[in-house]
């Protein structure tokens, strides 16, 4: 939960109310840890040090309520969250599965789907395509927000025949809990993102199936690769400024969130793991808060600089990416 809101936080339903960090109405933060006298007292739920605890929300420190979401965990310990809600119960969805051949096709219908100019916020969807693993092919994950059947928005992929398909009118927690979970211990994700273009997605499909790192990775046990493309609207953005903004730096533009997740079984084969996919894409040692944009990296600062000015969480917390 804490990496997932503090990280950004994509869901189903963030072309309606923005990303999971956008749905935080209050962070409970603790602020000036000090190192020497830092435990966990059982009987509360908060970590204690000899530092202050705030709230930061739209009122009080409202520049401490925004850097956080996007912004991770660089300036102080989130303690709690309060979060608002929506209420949704049925909806339509789902997952078809087509072949590995079929993808070109589900390609030429990700272009259409995206590129909707009367995008509908209620749709939305993941496409997964296991390149190094026809026995499952392409998996595509849809939902739309009311209990209308074959709703219009998925229209460009219903001619496409599928292998299975379990789309019928359920709530989210039925779809979530029928969602595959691979037997593999170990994973490497990396991301990028782009706007939706043909010519992009072929070139997507031409790399991610013949590129040579693939055969470097499936020789490793389990070696395994798994691309995820999540298409966002530009609602996205507009719903989380509606309620305070956040630290990403999005632009308000349809795009897709490209995530090539790789698996393998053996803890010695880390990092052949990882340098077999760095030709594809990048990973954990990114620059990722870097590629906010100027502007946001400059505020961020800002706030650092008021909240943990001697940078105990940039130096001594390991995880998490940091300020550049």
């Amino acid at each position: 939960m804490g990496g997932l809101t503090l990280g950004c936080g994509l869901s189903y339903l963030s072309n309606l109310h923005g990303l999971v960090c956008d749905n935080v109405a209050t962070f409970e933060v603790d602020l000036a840890v000090d190192t020497e006298s830092y435990h966990t007292d059982p009987k509360h739920k908060v970590v204690l040090a000899n530092g202050s605890i705030v709230n930061a929300n739209a009122e009080s420190n409202p520049d401490l309520w925004w850097a956080p979401k996007g912004g991770g965990n660089n300036f102080g310990i989130v303690t709690s969250f309060t979060l608002s809600t929506d209420p949704i119960h049925e909806d339509w969805g789902g997952v078809k599965t087509y072949t590995l051949d079929q993808l070109p096709a589900v390609f030429s219908a990700m272009v259409e789907y995206q590129t909707n100019v009367r995008k509908d916020p209620n749709a939305n969807l993941i496409l997964q395509v296991f390149t190094t693993n026809a026995t499952i092919g392409v998996v595509l994950t849809m939902l739309y927000l009311k209990p209308e059947v074959s709703p219009a928005p998925f229209k460009p992929f219903y001619p496409i025949p599928t292998v299975l398909d379990t789309t019928k009118i359920q709530t989210i927690t039925q779809l979530i809990s029928g969602q595959m979970v691979p037997p593999v211990p170990r994973f490497d994700g990396f991301t990028t993102s782009f706007g939706p273009k043909a010519s992009l997605y072929q070139h997507i499909e031409s790399i991610m199936t013949t590129a040579p790192e693939l055969k470097a990775l499936t020789s490793l046990t389990a070696g395994s690769l798994a691309l995820a493309l999540q298409p966002n609207s530009a609602s996205v953005v507009h719903a989380g400024n509606r309620r305070g903004g956040n630290a990403l730096g999005m632009q308000a533009i349809s795009q897709t969130w490209f995530v090539p997740d790789t698996a393998h079984w053996c803890s010695e084969d880390d990092e052949a793991a990882h340098n077999a996919t760095r030709g594809l894409n990048a990973s954990f040692d990114q620059d990722v808060i870097g590629h906010y944009g100027a502007t946001s990296r400059q505020k961020l600062k800002a706030v650092q600089e008021k909240y943990d000015p001697d940078l105990v969480l940039q130096k001594l917390v390991p995880g998490g990416f940091k300020l550049p």
